[in-house]
């Protein structure tokens, strides 16, 4: 079980409240599924009870407090982002220097943000909150990722320790941001990252906007669009009135350089592409190339009204 984003405070929420500038860190154990599987359920449990508890002392250790902790995931709140990176950085180092979790293997993958958060009930809620909680989802085991705007945060030797992994959408911002690992480990067991510029150049190259034909309309999605959403609903910006399509059936990004759909629907999306290859999307990602059809709930089929044709355009 996850900790589920929290855009806003409940109204109904009793007691004092205030808004104060802190970094959020959520630190995730990787792999939990295979320990019950390998190791059986009680000492799975003293393993993931070991593991809290490295997480937990270094977070009191560098001056943060820990949120709450729900099944295999905590979520901490510090200060200032200086003393949540080397709280990550030391959590990782206690998993993997400890003597009773060396022969597990276990890892840990964290993320981190800067900014405003609404302290409300021992509880957290703001955009950085959100966007900590999107930091790791990104993540990888063993690595600590962040954005720019909280690396600004840091001093000069600890953002040395950083890298740009690229830029990415994140749901519910505006703009996409950029995406920032930071290294704690031996650089020589890191992969070599093409630089910036040439980063921007290959993006240049991708598709620059998403043109979607449907019933006569044509819509274009640009890469700084907001989400483009699709369904039943009123309130999307296609909307596709039939009895097989979720009120809010699909989503596309702007990713990377691609553009993402997003299923999240009951019946799933159907995409067939110019080469006649088809696709069963279902509350899963697949990225649109060149062009194609879109067909919601429904597999393609020939003269239906409802299908959504797409073509990516090149700058």
């Amino acid at each position: 079980m996850k900790l589920r984003d929290q855009k806003s405070a409940p109204s109904n929420r009793r007691g004092a409240h205030q808004q104060i500038s802190a970094t959020v860190l959520f630190a995730d154990m990787c792999g939990s599924t295979r320990l019950f599987e390998e190791h059986g359920d009680w000492q799975a449990r003293q393993i993931e009870s070991r593991v809290l508890d490295l997480l937990k002392a270094r977070t009191t250790e560098f001056g943060g407090t820990v949120i709450k902790t729900i099944g295999d995931e905590i979520m901490s709140r510090f200060p200032d982002a200086t003393q949540a990176l080397n709280a990550a950085c030391e959590m990782h180092t206690a998993i993997k220097e400890d003597s009773l979790l060396i022969e597990f293997d276990i890892a840990v993958k964290i993320g981190l943000q800067h900014g405003p958060v609404l302290v409300e009930q021992d509880d957290l809620f703001g955009d950085a909150v959100n966007v900590a909680a999107r930091m790791v989802a990104l993540a990888k085991a063993d690595q600590i990722i962040t954005t720019r705007e909280t690396v600004r945060q840091l001093p000069d030797d600890l953002e040395q320790m950083t890298r740009s992994l690229g830029w990415s959408r994140v749901r519910g911002k505006i703009e996409e941001l950029e995406i920032i690992e930071v290294i704690w480990q031996e650089s020589s067991s890191l992969t070599q990252l093409v630089s910036i510029d040439q980063q921007d150049e290959l993006r240049g190259l991708l598709f620059a906007r998403l043109i979607l034909e449907y019933r006569g309309a044509s819509f274009e999605v640009m890469p700084n669009s907001h989400v483009f959403s699709i369904g039943r609903g009123e309130r999307n910006n296609l909307v596709v009135d039939q009895d097989l399509v979720s009120r809010t059936h699909a989503d596309i990004e702007f990713r990377q350089g691609k553009f993402i759909l997003v299923d999240g629907s009951t019946n799933g999306t159907y995409v067939l592409l110019e080469n006649g290859s088809r696709f069963f999307v279902q509350r899963e990602e697949f990225t649109l190339h060149d062009r194609g059809i879109i067909c919601l709930g429904q597999a393609v089929v020939d003269k239906d009204p409802d299908l959504i044709h797409y073509q990516c355009v090149q700058p």
